[in-house]
C-alpha cells in the first residue's frame, strides 16, 4: 500500500535512486540496541524500543552522547564507542535477507541503467557487514558512509555525495529512507524522499516524506525514468 504525500514541483522522471542502509535494505536496526545493550550489561542498563526511537537515524556520537546521559553514565564517549564498533560488526555479520521488493528494484534500476546508490550514516565497516550479509555486496553503483561526509543526517550532505558519484543531479535523484531524520535530509538535497516502512522499527507516515510505501514491492516504478 502506497500513501501520496507532497510531491508538489518535484523534478521527474528520475534518474538515480539512493538507498538509505538499515530500515530500507535489511531489518537491522534492532541489532544496533542489541548492541548498544550488550555494551551497557556491565552497567546494569538497557535500553528499551521507546527509549531507541528517540535516537534512530541520527549519528554514532549522537547516539551514544544521549544514552550515556540517559542513563547518567560517566564514561568515555569514545571507549564506548570503540566497543560498540566491534560489537556492532560482529552481529552485522550474521546472514540476513534484504527486506521484501530490495533486489526486484535493484533489478529493474539495472535493467533501465539507472545508477543505484547506497548512502547511509552508518560506518564503514558496519556496511561491508551488512552488505556481504545480505547478499548485497557489489549490487551499488555508488557507497557513502558516514566518514565520507563533514555532517551526518538530517543534514544532505550522505545524499549530495550519493548523487555527485553516480552523476545524476540532485533533482533527478529519488531517496528511499525510514527515519526522519533521512527524510528531511532528502528534501534538504532537493530529492524526492520516500518513506519505506517494511522493517519491523517502522516509523508512523513522517511529514518530510513526499511518499510513503509499506514495503519497496509496491514502489511506482513510473516514477522512474526509461534506459
Amino acid at each position: 500500500m502506497s500513501q501520496p504525500g507532497r510531491q508538489q514541483g518535484r523534478a521527474g522522471p528520475f534518474r538515480a535512486v539512493i538507498f538509505d542502509m538499515d530500515g530500507v535494505i535489511a531489518d537491522s536496526e534492532p541489532t544496533y540496541r542489541e548492541a548498544i545493550n550488550l555494551v551497557l550489561a556491565p552497567t546494569g542498563h538497557q535500553v528499551s524500543e521507546q527509549q531507541y526511537e528517540e535516537v534512530i537515524g541520527t549519528s554514532v556520537h549522537f547516539t551514544w552522547h544521549t544514552i550515556l546521559d540517559m542513563f547518567s553514565i560517566e564514561g568515555d564517549v569514545e571507549e564506548n564507542l570503540r566497543h560498540y564498533d566491534q560489537t556492532v560488526v560482529e552481529l552485522l555479520r550474521r546472514p540476513r535477507p534484504p527486506l521484501p521488493g530490495v533486489r526486484e528494484l535493484l533489478a529493474e534500476l539495472k535493467r533501465r541503467r539507472l545508477p543505484a546508490a547506497l548512502a547511509t550514516s552508518s560506518w564503514k565497516s558496519w556496511a561491508e557487514a551488512l552488505l556481504q550479509a545480505t547478499g548485497l555486496d557489489g549490487a551499488f553503483d555508488a557507497v557513502v558512509w558516514r566518514q565520507m561526509v563533514e555532517r551526518s543526517k538530517p543534514a544532505p550532505d550522505l545524499f549530495l555525495r550519493a548523487a555527485e558519484l553516480v552523476r545524476v543531479e540532485p533533482a533527478r535523484c529519488l531517496v528511499l529512507e525510514d527515519t526522519a531524520p533521512g527524510l528531511e535530509a532528502a528534501k534538504s538535497a532537493g530529492m524526492l524522499a520516500v518513506q519505506v516502512r517494511s522493517a519491523s522499527t517502522a516509523l508512523p507516515p513522517q511529514p518530510h516524506a513526499d511518499l510513503v510505501l509499506d514495503s519497496l514491492e509496491d514502489f511506482p516504478l513510473s516514477l522512474l525514468a526509461e534506459a
